[in-house]
């Protein structure tokens, strides 16, 4: 009943799906426009006040140009060998103790790293290491809350959870007869970190330090929070700094084609890497045999690893509860400034969470049938359409759009719409690689029953699709309202008085005065992020609960 003929399905699912190819095809055109737009301005401003060949490669290999990358790749260099060790160290030690509840928590809650807004992770940080920190007050002696040091701790707390996550994966998929042999030749615990561990962690090095440093080196907002000066610095700070303050946008132009050109070779090296976010799990039950899980020497190791790790990842959280001065902090629910800039933030959260997963379930749709039909070029186009905006930095795009409209347009009226442009934008690359692989198998599984049903459109989605993917949805869902309502990138170019998203608020109360107001509103957006998450997983519920019936109903009558 359900077997076709393989060029008759071919032919069926070309025809019947042709208008899923083309809206995700007119979406890549859509994307690839704006950016390619962006970008061509930037050339054009950068080319008319600068001659390629002499006064731009002079403006780039400038002495200040060059202080600030060395500065940046410094700062990115050490946050990313603090960020391997950690994370691999704390890998290895968390599979060797081999417990399924230390694993799950571990983890499940490292998973909060990549949730945290940035500015809330920035206070975190000046609460435990700051001169008034969590740990100067037991007697510590705490230094500045600005500088490297500083810079590359809050990047650590970042990208040492997504390299323990990656590498303790890697370890589970050693094969078992591995540790077997090991356990009966009696090896070391350094025989077995050459012969076994090593061999799972060497393919990750280098896409893990190339995307780890392309994440530091691009740092705006902990840079901009904790950097402390010109001795702290990024391509990206100083782009913002020279459109806000200097408004010299040839040299902002030309600065972000530069960084646009060390992005994309950075990419390039990290191009084999593929993020799986939602692993590892703990494996309940699962035996490791490992001769040295019982040395004395490596089980202290293993744990003070772990200390480490938890005093880096979740004492910064626990001291925003340590430091919160409910009687000051309270004061902040009063201020009119609060309320419209949590409207303000709520709103461009829940759209840009909508479209952006609207637009990715077009785009991978139309990825599928296009990859059916055997179309690869315009396969590897919408590829390339998601993808071009991970070469891109938000401040980067942000300086763009500035460039580019403000002669046709008042930006600063348009503010919120273009804010919301780029949290859709660059929150799509991760969605899409999230939701691809389930989605696609999901459309394979359900294409042969559809046709037989006549189950077609936004009724097969709301049938079919969206009960199977309720979790995914739900995650992505989650991460692009996080990405969205913690950004501090592109606001703080168009943000003012009569437009502040919470992040910026908070940012400002950092900066200037209200350290109680700063310690509540940092615990305020992470509660909110969780709520948010637990709101959508809620909404999904009651859609599975009230489609139910449909979908019983529709197999009875084709049953008949």
């Amino acid at each position: 009943m359900f077997s076709f003929r393989k060029s008759t399905q071919t032919q069926i699912l070309f025809e019947h799906f042709r208008i899923s190819r083309n809206l995700g095809i007119i979406s890549g055109f859509l994307l690839a426009a704006i950016g390619c737009s962006i970008l061509l301005r930037m050339f054009f401003m950068a080319g008319g006040n600068y001659y390629w060949v002499e006064d731009g490669i002079d403006v780039i290999f400038a002495k200040s140009t060059v202080l600030i990358i060395k500065s940046a790749a410094w700062q990115a260099s050490l946050s990313t060998l603090i960020s391997l060790l950690i994370g691999l160290s704390c890998a290895r030690a968390l599979y060797r103790r081999n417990n399924h509840w230390m694993s799950k928590i571990v983890l499940s809650t490292s998973f909060l790293a990549l949730v945290v807004p940035s500015s809330v992770a920035a206070l975190g940080i000046v609460g435990v290491w700051g001169r008034n920190g969590l740990l100067g007050t037991i007697g510590g002696e705490m230094t500045s809350p600005f500088g490297l040091w500083m810079v590359v701790l809050a990047h650590a707390f970042f990208n040492a959870p997504l390299v323990l996550r990656v590498a303790f994966s890697s370890l589970q998929a050693q094969p078992a007869y591995f540790w077997k042999i090991a356990a009966q030749r009696h090896l070391t615990t350094m025989q077995i970190f050459k012969l076994i561990e090593w061999s799972a962690f060497q393919p990750l090095i280098l896409p893990l330090s190339s995307l780890i440093f392309l994440l530091c080196f691009t740092s705006f907002s902990i840079v901009l929070m904790l950097g402390g000066g010109p001795n702290v610095t990024t391509l990206e700070v100083s782009i913002y700094h020279a459109v806000r303050f200097a408004f010299d946008l040839p040299l902002a132009a030309m600065l972000s084609i530069l960084q646009i050109i060390i992005c994309s070779g950075l990419i390039l090296l990290s191009k084999p890497f593929t993020l799986h976010i939602t692993s590892p799990t703990a494996n309940k039950g699962t035996i490791v045999c490992r001769s040295d899980h019982g040395n004395i020497i490596a089980k202290t190791t293993d744990y003070i690893w772990l200390a480490i790790f938890f005093i880096l990842i979740f004492l910064p959280l626990i001291a925003l509860f340590y430091r919160l001065d409910l009687t000051s902090g309270l004061s902040l629910f009063n201020q009119k400034r609060f309320w419209d800039a949590f409207f303000t933030s709520t709103n461009l959260s829940l759209l840009s969470a909508l479209i952006s997963v609207c637009i990715a379930v077009i785009l991978i749709h139309s990825r599928f049938r296009l990859v059916q039909s055997g179309n690869l070029i315009l396969t590897r186009f919408i590829d390339f359409s998601v993808s071009y905006y991970l070469l891109m930095p938000a401040i980067v795009f942000a300086t763009g759009c500035f460039i580019l409209l403000r002669d046709f347009i008042s930006l600063f009226d348009v503010a919120f719409w273009l804010v919301l442009m780029a949290n859709i934008l660059f929150s799509l690359p991760f969605i899409t690689r999230i939701l691809a692989p389930s989605l696609e198998r999901v459309l394979a599984q359900h294409d042969k029953l559809s046709l037989q049903l006549g189950i077609t459109g936004i009724r097969r989605f709301s049938t079919l699709t969206l009960p199977a993917l309720h979790r995914e949805l739900q995650l992505v869902l989650g991460i692009s309202f996080a990405f969205s309502l913690g950004d501090l990138s592109v606001i703080t170019l168009f943000g003012s008085q009569n437009f502040e998203t919470l992040p910026f608020y908070l940012y400002q109360l950092f900066s200037r005065y209200g350290a109680s107001e700063a310690d509540m509103l940092g615990m305020f957006l992470l509660v909110y992020i969780f709520m948010a998450y637990l709101f959508f997983g809620f909404v999904f519920w009651c859609f599975r609960k009230f489609h139910t019936l449909d979908r019983v109903s529709l197999l009875n009558a084709y049953t008949r």
